[in-house]
């Protein structure tokens, strides 16, 4: 069977990328689609509108839908056994809540227990298809009814320090049932905490003896059933890494070549090839893509990394970083609202996220420099450079400077304490 995965023109920004080349786990959209389809024999095929999916039945998909072998399998599973079309959905859940906001996705009873998330991907038994990507739901609505795939997932409760009692809980699904629709940098964040559960489920359906002995290994080597040392021996190297003994590692999964230094942290997170991780850094429950540097003392969770970037800034979370960033020590990320959710530009308006944690996108190449703070919900455009104030630096060192007297900065220069409480500075 193929799976024609027809274009619709879906631009992520601040990127300015094709939906395809999205960052999703350690790779693009487009790498995770074919990985799904080639796991189930399925020939994947790029077309440029619906109507070009000329062999019947097929599978057809929009190309800014990202879907986990797992959901694709079960998907196949149950719809051979239909005479008719089927059109994948998800029950409501945790998982699929989490994914949610801003998503152009059809919602059917949601508002019952049994709701359900329609997405398009559809198994099409017959029929001609429209030229128009946007005319392909309403063509097959009445030809490829809904097929509801339960979920089975674990739900984490993570505290938030938030005033407001609906946010005081983030709930961390763990599952490889997971579908989306890509049009928003948030929806790549979204992903990114749910990878861990992906990739993991997907290690163990496809080396279940493997991860059946590293298990069992995990637990005699400690000696203990308690989870957190038996999740410190769950953990997957790739070749050439370089972990510094007195680095703990947790539930990770590192690619070739990863340099990890003294007493750092990894813990739930994924890992790319050739990342360095320095002295004291850590790492929570995020996806760092190939070739990124995070240096001494670095803080970074729940956050989504492209590769090639530079993190030196004291903490950043919740954020997507693009390619080839780099971040001064100096320079924050805000991250929180404690009243009300936080809004993102969307297709040129401001909307809700229905999160009251969340920070920034920062565009591919952008270079953020000493003391620049962004709001929460902020999209920084590609190869922008951002430095602090002239008058905020310190760039004129008088050489009179009476000993022992209190000096202050001002207009990037040293005065005498009292002289500026003399002459006050105007205000603008």
């Amino acid at each position: 069977m193929k799976m024609y995965i027809y274009r619709t023109g879906t631009v992520l920004q601040p990127f300015g990328d094709d939906v395809s080349e999205a960052q999703v786990l350690l790779g693009t959209l487009a790498e995770a689609q074919q990985r799904a389809c080639r796991r189930h024999g399925i020939e994947l095929v790029r077309i440029d509108n619906p109507s070009q999916a000329s062999e019947r039945p097929c599978l057809l998909a929009a190309d800014y839908l990202f879907f986990t072998e797992k959901a694709l399998g079960d998907f196949l599973e149950q719809a051979r056994r239909r005479t008719a079309g089927a059109r994948l959905a998800l029950r409501r859940c945790a998982s699929v809540e989490h994914t949610l906001p801003l998503q152009n996705v059809e919602l059917d009873a949601w508002q019952e227990s049994q709701g359900r998330a329609l997405y398009d991907l559809w198994l099409l038994r017959q029929g001609e298809l429209p030229a128009e990507a946007a005319a392909v739901r309403q063509t097959l609505r009445e030809h490829c009814q809904p097929l509801a795939l339960q979920v089975r997932e674990v739900v984490q409760r993570v505290r938030l320090p938030a005033l407001d009692e609906k946010q005081r809980y983030f709930l961390y699904p763990f599952t490889s049932t997971v579908c989306c629709h890509l049009s928003h940098w948030v929806h790549l964040l979204w992903l990114a905490q749910l990878s861990l559960g992906i990739s993991w489920n997907e290690y163990f359906r496809h080396h279940k003896t493997r991860a059946a002995l590293k298990a069992i290994w995990a637990v005699l080597r400690r000696l203990s059933f308690n989870r957190w040392k038996v999740l410190s021996g769950m953990n997957r190297l790739g070749p050439d890494c370089n972990v510094h003994p007195t680095a703990y590692l947790e539930f990770s999964r590192l690619g070739r070549g990863v340099k990890v230094g003294a007493g750092a942290c990894i813990r739930n997170s994924l890992i790319g090839d050739n990342v360095e991780i320095a002295d004291h850094a850590v790492v929570l429950n995020s996806v760092v893509g190939h070739d990124c540097f995070l240096t001494d003392n670095f803080f970074l969770v729940s956050t989504l990394c492209y590769p090639g970037s530079t993190l030196g800034n004291l903490k950043t979370q919740m954020a997507v970083i693009g390619r080839d960033v780099y971040l001064h020590g100096w320079c924050s990320l805000l991250d929180a609202k404690f009243v009300g959710d936080i809004k993102v530009v969307h297709r040129g308006q401001r909307v809700g996220t229905g999160r009251s944690f969340l920070a920034s996108c920062i565009g591919h190449r952008a270079v953020l420099g000493a003391k620049v703070l962004i709001h929460p919900g902020r999209q920084i455009p590609n190869d922008l450079l951002m430095v602090s104030r002239p008058e905020d630096v310190i760039a004129t060192i008088p050489e009179d400077i009476p000993p022992r007297v209190p000096m202050v900065r001002d207009r990037g220069t040293l005065v005498p304490l009292e002289q500026l409480r003399q002459h006050p500075r105007e205000k603008g």
